[in-house]
């Protein structure tokens, strides 16, 4: 049985990518900031996670560093700003790389003495990150800064990682239904749910930003 380790994996995205590899047969290692979740299945484990806490971070990788690991989904990540703002806040920019940018780091950093060969890494992104995004405007610039700083550590990492065969990969997941994008969205999570396991499964180009099932721009 391969192991996944799922980050925000409570609710939204999340909670959807979870419960897609869950139903294919994986061990899913969940992760949520209070250590609990609404699933209830023998092979899913939920752990507390924080990743704006360095501590957190080690104490959550010391807890399944006997697993070996067969893929990340870096899914955890906070959007702070209201929509229509377009400022710099520098402390809600702070808090927001801490979580999005530097704790996502840590982590998988932490976690590559444990992947296998042939691991994938997925990190989810968005197309507010990319230089490529139609409609471009200034507003939440804190969230799209920290997404676009994921979508370099992307491709940086797949480099690093060639010779273990580890594919890595952001995924623009879209306008999703979630606590983060709004009720109004057109997106279901359970669909983000279903690309995440396909390209997890199928892909093997390593070092692209993924959209509906193909390589997008960044």
């Amino acid at each position: 049985m391969k192991n996944i380790i799922v980050t925000g994996s409570s609710r939204g995205i999340g909670l959807a990518i979870a419960q897609a590899f869950l139903a294919k047969g994986y061990k899913v290692l969940g992760t949520s900031t209070s250590g609990t979740s609404m699933l209830n299945e023998a092979n899913f484990e939920c752990f507390p996670l924080r990743l704006n806490d360095p501590e957190s971070v080690t104490t959550f990788c010391d807890a399944i560093k006997n697993y070996s690991i067969d893929g990340i989904i870096n899914n955890a990540a906070i959007l702070l700003e209201d929509w229509s703002r377009t400022e710099v806040d520098l402390q809600q920019l702070r808090q927001t790389f801490e979580v999005n940018v530097f704790g996502t780091i840590d982590l998988t950093e932490h976690l590559l003495p444990l992947l296998n060969t042939g691991s994938r890494i997925i990190n989810l992104s968005s197309g507010w990150g990319t230089f490529s995004e139609s409609g471009f405007n200034a507003m939440v610039p804190h969230y799209k800064m920290s997404k676009t700083v994921l979508n370099m550590y992307t491709k940086l990492l797949a480099k690093r990682l060639e010779s273990r065969k580890i594919v890595v990969s952001a995924v623009n997941p879209g306008w999703v239904q979630t606590d983060m994008g709004g009720g109004g969205a057109p997106v279901k999570p359970q669909e983000v749910g279903k690309q995440i396991i396909n390209l997890f499964e199928k892909n093997t180009k390593s070092g692209h930003l993924w959209y509906n099932g193909k390589i997008s721009e960044w």
